[in-house]
């Protein structure tokens, strides 16, 4: 939000912070990297952090290419991530669905009250009574193994930022009746992806140009952009001859 403020966009948070927060695109591009960097958080802010960051640099016109491939590279990965972080939110909610009474099973990812003193450990499950209602959980730092009720084991699956969103009360939709815009990307998946063959063609990488630029007109066919899926594909087959 304070990245979108600082070059003068509108921010989702309020009104009053893009009038208040001076312009300043070298702190913009400074908070876009923290955000894209954060160990806390899931992967859409820092893919809307990514594509405003490049955006930034583009506009500017004094990055390198080196400097663009990185950002891209690192934007198009977590784009993948949300993927992977949607599937095991949907993985999460239909085991929630099911109830409680399905239990821990062996090999999943938990911390354990270790020695009943409070204080919870990581580790996995190698055992379930046949109750269901204690397991045995191995530690990871010592691999040391201890028997423990359900109540004393708290589960790690999804991981804590997938958690965090899958737990919070309301979202911003179901909250306010709005959808969080500084969370929403500047651009799609096949355009960064072009713009990365691009620059990999331009820096003699042709081989890595042309499975992006086929790659990327894959993703624009399956959105229906077929005009620009043809052109795309057309520029991998050019690299490819």
């Amino acid at each position: 939000s304070l990245a979108r403020a600082r070059v003068g966009l509108d921010t989702f948070v309020s009104p009053l912070l893009k009038t208040n927060a001076p312009i300043d695109f070298e702190s913009s591009k400074e908070f876009c990297k923290r955000a894209m960097a954060s160990k806390h958080s899931i992967a859409a802010p820092k893919v809307a952090a990514g594509c405003l960051l490049y955006q930034i640099i583009e506009d500017e016109g004094t990055a390198g290419d080196v400097e663009k491939i990185q950002i891209l590279e690192e934007t198009l990965s977590l784009m993948k991530l949300i993927v992977e972080e949607d599937k095991m939110m949907k993985e999460h909610a239909e085991k929630e669905s099911r109830g409680k009474a399905a239990g821990f099973h062996v090999g999943d990812k938990a911390e354990g009250n270790y020695f009943m003193e409070g204080t919870f450990y990581p580790g996995v499950i190698v055992d379930v009574a046949e109750d269901g209602n204690s397991v045995v959980i191995q530690y990871d730092d010592d691999q040391s193994q201890e028997t423990l009720t359900n109540e004393n084991v708290r589960s790690l699956e999804p991981p804590p930022e997938i958690l965090a969103a899958l737990t919070h009360r309301l979202s911003d939709e179901e909250a306010l009746g709005t959808v969080n815009t500084d969370e929403q990307c500047l651009f799609e998946d096949y355009d960064l992806m072009a713009k990365l063959a691009e620059l990999k063609e331009k820096t003699g990488e042709r081989s890595d140009a042309a499975t992006l630029f086929q790659e990327a007109a894959e993703l624009a066919m399956n959105a229906g952009k077929m005009t620009t899926a043809n052109k795309w594909s057309m520029r991998a087959a050019s690299l490819e001859g």
